[in-house]
């Protein structure tokens, strides 16, 4: 039999899965990203921990393989922005810093001086301390010494190819959440860099996803049981990846994936104008296939939202999931389903961990409104899945503004699919049929697609998904809903400014 192996390198967890080149899951296998905790908003993961346990999988995988099975490629998906320096022997200087260890807030200084808007019209981002470029001028402020003995900077994808194949290389959608890349022409940014005093020659060369950089090496084949000579190709960002998988990747397809965070990522050809009132907190960047580019748009508290509500307040709902030996997300599913459309007037602004992309007071936070004596819990629940319908139109109907795309449905992925009703309100707020495909691990399928077009396993990205793609359902929009949902999600629009400015009043309360 032959297969496609993909990896996917995750802030919560590290996979590895063997497909069939019909996109079907022969073996996945996970384990928890070694993650070690600094204090003070700093995480990192430390290199070699990192690459036994992505070994450790491998080697699981490939101890499943009769004598007659073939890897006929390999594709790598990651986070985005977490890093390392190299020295001139291929040997870690740093950990792998994490994406959201926050020692990059301390080079502020240096995005006031070159320009927010200078930025984001070479970059497609809107300047943040997540984003690899902050991590390097921070080791260059305070640990120079270290810094200087740097021959590479790696982001987690690429150093797994390096550990692969002794290769250095990258792909563009990777090389887009470093702050370092002009999307424009898709090469590393001259003018950053010279700015920010690097070298560009630190960066690893970067090339378009599903482009083999190598082949598993000796060594990488004694580690991980790979059959040494394994073409290795360039993955991508993972959520590119995920998209990619289930054809996201044309002109006005969407993709909505639902996880404790929630991302949309719509596909689109060409750059819109990469302005600060154009894009907000929307960030733009090249897609792992073509010459496509995505914008991405995250809710920051999705799954959160009802994952808080549970934890804070549904302790009686959890012995009853005990005693009837069921998840507690069923009971809470239930007992929402019994609140009317519109839960008798409660709304909720699901802001737990601030705005979203489409909303630009960074002041806005999470609210419970038009609360009386007799919402029961079955209403707060209903209210906070019809929040988050109505913010996820309120991020798409701003993408749509900027790209000016026309939208004939949505693909979602993700634990968030599960949830029933949650997703017969999403199609409802939406007016627009919701398809969920039948993978369940869409970005290590999409990693394992690349992979296969690399190795000429398929003509193009179009093949790969014809012959993969596969809907398990489709939630289409209840025409009852539909109607009254349509007079909820104006009112939404309308509350979210003032909720917003309530909160500003509350915050400075406490500055």
């Amino acid at each position: 039999m032959e297969y496609l192996l993909g990896l996917d390198i995750g802030t919560t967890h590290l996979k590895a899965g063997l497909f069939t080149v019909k996109g079907e899951a022969a073996a996945v296998k996970l384990t928890d990203t070694p993650t070690r905790d600094l204090g003070g908003g700093r995480a990192v993961y430390e290199p070699e921990e990192l690459w036994g346990k992505v070994a450790g999988l491998l080697r699981e995988i490939t101890g499943m393989l009769e004598p007659n099975d073939k890897i006929l490629s390999i594709g790598i998906a990651s986070m985005g922005e977490a890093g390392l320096l190299l020295d001139d022997e291929g040997k870690p200087l740093t950990p792998i810093i994490a994406w959201y260890d926050s020692r990059g807030k301390e080079a502020a200084g240096w995005i006031e001086s070159f320009g927010a808007s200078r930025i984001l019209g070479l970059t497609g981002l809107s300047p943040d301390y997540i984003y690899s470029l902050m991590k390097l001028l921070w080791l260059k402020t305070h640990e120079p010494e270290t810094f200087s003995k740097a021959k590479k900077w790696l982001c987690m994808m690429d150093y797994i190819i390096y550990r692969l194949t002794g290769e250095f290389a990258t792909d563009y959608s990777i090389a887009t959440r470093t702050m370092l890349f002009d999307i424009n022409r898709r090469v590393w940014s001259a003018e950053i860099a010279e700015a920010a005093g690097l070298d560009l020659n630190l960066m690893p060369e970067a090339y378009p996803g599903g482009t083999v950089v190598g082949q598993v090496t000796e060594a990488a084949s004694q580690t991980t049981g790979l059959e040494r000579g394994v073409p290795v190709c360039t993955g991508g960002h993972d959520h590119l990846c995920g998209a990619f998988a289930v054809g996201v990747f044309e002109p006005g397809k969407v993709l909505d994936s639902m996880g404790t965070a929630e991302s949309l990522v719509a596909a689109y050809s060409r750059i819109p104008r990469l302005t600060p009132d154009v894009i907000k907190g929307f960030g733009v960047g090249c897609h792992v296939v073509g010459n496509a580019y995505y914008l991405l748009g995250g809710i920051h508290a999705s799954g959160l939202c009802v994952e808080w509500f549970r934890r804070e307040f549904s302790s009686f709902e959890q012995s009853l999931a005990q005693a009837r030996g069921v998840s507690i997300y069923d009971i809470l599913v239930e007992e929402a389903s019994k609140s009317p459309a519109g839960a008798q007037g409660l709304m909720f602004v699901p802001y737990l961990r601030g705005p979203g992309p489409a909303d630009t007071n960074p002041y806005s936070r999470a609210a419970f409104l038009g609360i009386g004596e007799y919402h029961e819990r079955r209403d707060h629940l209903r209210a906070i899945l019809e929040g988050l319908a109505c913010e996820f139109a309120y991020t798409l109907q701003s993408s749509r503004d900027i790209l000016g795309l026309e939208v004939s449905k949505i693909q979602a992925i993700g634990g968030g699919t599960k949830n029933q009703l949650w997703m017969e309100i999403k199609a409802a707020v939406l007016n627009l049929p919701i398809e969920v495909p039948a993978v369940q691990e869409s970005t290590l399928l999409g990693a394992a697609l690349l992979g296969g077009l690399g190795a000429g396993v398929y003509r193009d990205e179009h093949e790969a998904l014809s012959e993969t793609y596969r809907v398990l359902r489709t939630y289409e929009p209840d025409p009852k809903l539909v109607r009254a949902y349509a007079d909820l999600y104006a009112a939404y629009c309308r509350i979210l400014p003032l909720a917003g400015e309530i909160s500003r009043i509350i915050a400075n309360l406490h500055s």
